[in-house]
């Protein structure tokens, strides 16, 4: 009996849809954050 090893690790071994979801808000609310911390810092450098 062959069985390939995607067959043989089914479900359980994924990562589950809502884990992906908030992983990627989490990216993007983290890069909305940096970004407006060095817009703010541009702006606090263009003031001197």
């Amino acid at each position: 009996m062959t069985t390939t090893r995607r067959a043989r690790r089914g479900r359980a071994d994924r990562i589950p849809r809502g884990l992906w979801i908030r992983v990627l808000l989490y990216g993007v609310a983290g890069h909305a954050v940096a970004g407006f911390l060095i817009f703010l810092f541009s702006l606090g450098a263009r003031s001197r």
